[in-house]
């Protein structure tokens, strides 16, 4: 019942469309699953990266439950919702996650390997110009999405190194 309200809702969200690779974006938007620690530390190594490119970055990660908030560093430009926080119909229920998804970045990227409907609601109703994600079955809201042999699921950090080819060897036109 979630996924086909959101994709009525998703397809009523006004953007302006338009590509942007690495070089021309100026605000990226980066929306990772931190429910595994290990993705976290991928994501803020993502991050630092881009920031040090020049890039104005933030980021939204989820976590299983409101006790792991206490177990990452805060930062100014990384904020965590938690998946015990949602609506009757699935979608996260937080001031931080409706505020990033009214942002206009010119990347939204999203690098968690495995799809949730809470994932799903941030991609679909982002406002952002180009969104980046790995291919998935079901609600794939990304412009640009990132195919798998044999739908295998990647790993955090081969996902961010194949959009960071990806976005660095396309030239915008």
């Amino acid at each position: 019942m979630g996924c086909k309200r959101l994709r009525n809702k998703a397809e009523k969200v006004q953007r302006q469309k338009s590509y942007h690779n690495i070089d021309s974006a100026e605000s990226i938007g980066l929306l990772f699953d931190s429910t595994v620690q290990a993705n976290y530390f991928s994501a803020r190594r993502f991050i630092t990266g881009l920031v040090e490119a020049g890039k104005n970055v933030e980021a939204l990660g989820m976590v299983l439950n409101e006790e792991m908030l206490r177990y990452y560093t805060p930062s100014p430009n990384i904020h965590l919702f938690s998946l015990e926080k949602i609506t009757f119909f699935g979608y996260p229920d937080n001031r931080e996650v409706e505020d990033f998804i009214k942002k206009d970045f010119d990347i939204l990227i999203n690098i968690c390997t495995t799809e949730n409907l809470s994932v799903d609601y941030v991609m679909g109703m982002s406002r952002a110009k180009f969104k980046v994600s790995v291919k998935f079955k079901e609600n794939d809201f990304a412009d640009f999405a990132l195919e798998f042999k044999d739908d295998r699921v990647p790993e955090t950090d081969e996902l961010i190194n194949r959009i960071k080819q990806y976005l660095t060897a396309i030239s915008r036109k």
